[in-house]
């Protein structure tokens, strides 16, 4: 388990001697003691990181991993080490950077906000840079944009993207592989049918209430897919990107570590090799992005990462503690219904059980399990609802209230870019206008909102909705100003668990 612990509530200052209004010498209460005793260990751990990053750089980089490590690290110990490579500081031994050879005199790595293509570019030194507004593993400032796949030198070339935060991944990824595990069962019975019968085959997409529209199973098993809606026609459900562009932690990862700091796992140098140069680089094989460093990471990194967020316990609820402002938030969650957000923004997805498994690709691929229910951090998303439906069947499935349908919608021209978006695992294109619903738990914490940052309050995020969201806009426009006020205050208390650091 983590030492950065979670609190029910924020304290003022972290080495206080004693709670806020208790007398001198009063002891902290012993679920606080612990939390404070984690939140200075952890302190401590960072502290003597810093000055073994300060005064030997062969040691920096202990945290970036090969698979041995899996077979040795307890849950708790792999967490610490995955939180340790989020938080490292990467340097050019570490392979940091690109094209910039080191040479007999190497210089200082160059920063690259524009990207150049696939490749990427350099915009940070760790992940925690662009991760930590509102707390770790939160979103990113306004000034933190990653401005990608880019042609390098023009700024109107750039697809910008605001850095969101990545509490709860581990629950969203299996949420989104049990809506397809249900979709794709549907598509392979209508195809068995048609090809039994020797006529088309009409199947409805629809899994956990969310509607992916409709396929038409061919009698030679193919599809016609044109009424499909909100997923790619592989029928595979990728969750993450605000256009839906990865499905799984590790692919999220892999690509990460190289457009924002240049470091090339072996997973990744090895899955494109058919195209280095678009990819990678113009570099040596073992060197693709030419900076001098070669077998930058080995697969296992990508592995740590995935590991590391799916640990990471989701957001929270938060309602007010005054009476008053308690009946306007809960008229807000109403009034989110009834104009219609929760159509997209749906509250809750469920999950078939806690197990996630994180697999490197490459030339030596391996897989890594975990059961989130004893490994993941607090808070952990349990089944508390036991009332069996109208028709007396209980769901065994475990609820998260995520606040999103894990659909892509047309958001209209406001929000359009101008060019789709091509995904890198042969998963097609998004279209400019079209975006992954996102997640809204974590909300009260990780503005600005939208893909690109450009709305700094809630309020502005909803008048940019268009396209299949304008019914929604135009309903909350129509609220008199109390009850708009209401449905923010409800989104607002979409928040997370105070974290105790001491820094």
């Amino acid at each position: 388990m983590s030492p950065r612990g979670a609190l029910p509530f924020a304290l003022p200052l972290a080495l206080a001697l004693t709670a806020p209004g208790e007398a001198p010498g009063q002891p902290f209460p012993a679920d606080v003691r612990s939390a404070l005793d984690d939140a200075v260990e952890l302190y401590r751990r960072v502290r003597a990181e810093q000055l073994v990053f300060a005064t030997d750089p062969n040691e920096r980089y202990e945290v970036v991993v090969g698979r041995f490590i899996f077979e040795r690290a307890d849950d708790g110990m792999l967490f610490n080490i995955g939180d340790e490579a989020f938080e490292l500081e990467a340097g050019r031994e570490g392979g940091l950077g690109s094209g910039e050879p080191w040479g007999p005199f190497p210089l200082p790595v160059r920063n690259r906000r524009l990207h150049d293509g696939e490749r990427g570019g350099l915009d940070a030194s760790s992940c925690r840079s662009c991760h930590f507004v509102g707390g770790p593993d939160g979103g990113g400032a306004p000034s933190q944009v990653a401005l990608l796949r880019g042609d390098g030198r023009h700024l109107d070339a750039a697809t910008v993207r605001d850095a969101p935060h990545v509490m709860g991944l581990g629950y969203i990824e299996l949420a989104a592989r049990r809506l397809e595990r249900q979709i794709n069962r549907r598509a392979d019975i209508a195809r068995e049918q048609a090809v039994s019968i020797g006529m088309p085959v009409p199947a409805q997409l629809v899994a956990d209430g969310v509607d992916f529209g409709e396929i038409i199973a061919q009698p030679d098993g193919t599809f016609d897919m044109a009424g499909l809606r909100g997923i790619s026609p592989d029928l595979r459900l990728r969750p993450f990107g605000h256009k839906g562009r990865h499905r799984t932690l590790v692919a999220l990862a892999d690509e990460a570590l190289q457009i924002h700091h240049g470091i090339q796992s072996d997973s990744r140098r090895q899955t494109r090799a058919d195209d280095p140069s678009y990819w990678l680089g113009d570099g040596p094989p073992f060197d693709p992005d030419d900076d001098g460093v070669e077998r930058e990471a080995s697969a296992a990194q990508a592995v740590l990462l995935a590991s590391y967020l799916s640990m990471l316990g989701v957001p929270r609820v938060g309602p007010p503690s005054d009476p008053a402002l308690a009946f306007a938030w809960s008229r807000g969650r109403a009034l989110l219904e009834s104009v219609g957000c929760t159509g997209c923004h749906r509250e809750s997805l469920r999950l078939d059980g806690y197990e996630t498994t994180h697999t490197a690709r490459g030339d030596d691929p391996f897989s890594h399990t975990l059961d989130l229910s004893e490994a993941g951090q607090d808070p952990i998303p349990h089944r508390l609802d036991f009332t069996p439906d109208d028709e007396g069947f209980v769901d065994a499935a475990v609820p998260i209230f995520a606040f999103t349908d894990l659909r892509r919608h047309d958001l209209g021209p406001g929000l359009a870019e101008p060019t789709p978006e091509v995904l890198p695992d042969g998963g097609g294109e998004v279209p400019g206008a079209v975006w992954l619903t996102r997640s809204l738990w974590g909300l009260a914490d990780t503005g600005p909102y939208l893909h690109d940052g450009r709305a700094p309050t809630v309020h502005d995020a909803i008048e940019w909705h268009g396209g299949e969201a304008a019914e929604s806009r135009d309903a909350y426009r129509a609220l008199p100003e109390a009850d708009r006020a209401a449905l923010r205050l409800f989104l607002m208390s979409l928040t997370r668990n105070p974290t105790l650091l001491v820094e």
